[in-house]
């Protein structure tokens, strides 16, 4: 599974912004989940199919996260830009 992912510290009231090139699947993941998800075993989080080129989150609590930007096993590319800041 090809994915681009970003290692996230934040608090509440930091945002998550993804910029996209394409429509893919935008996930947020606890470092737990985060690894289950890279394992290809069952994983929880904020996000999936996008078809907007930017998609937002908010940390609900502080700690480190994992945005994550996959095709969902389709072919293709897609090209993403993560930023994070305060509301």
């Amino acid at each position: 599974m090809t994915f681009l992912n970003w290692k996230i510290s934040g608090s509440p009231g930091d945002t998550i912004r993804i910029k996209l090139d394409a429509p893919a699947y935008v996930r947020l993941l606890d470092p737990l989940n985060f690894e289950n998800y890279r394992r290809g075993i069952k994983y929880q989080g904020e996000g999936g199919k996008s078809d907007q080129l930017e998609v937002v989150f908010s940390l609900p609590y502080k700690g480190t996260f994992y945005a994550v930007v996959d095709l969902g096993g389709a072919a293709g590319l897609v090209k993403a830009t993560c930023t994070v800041g305060r509301v």
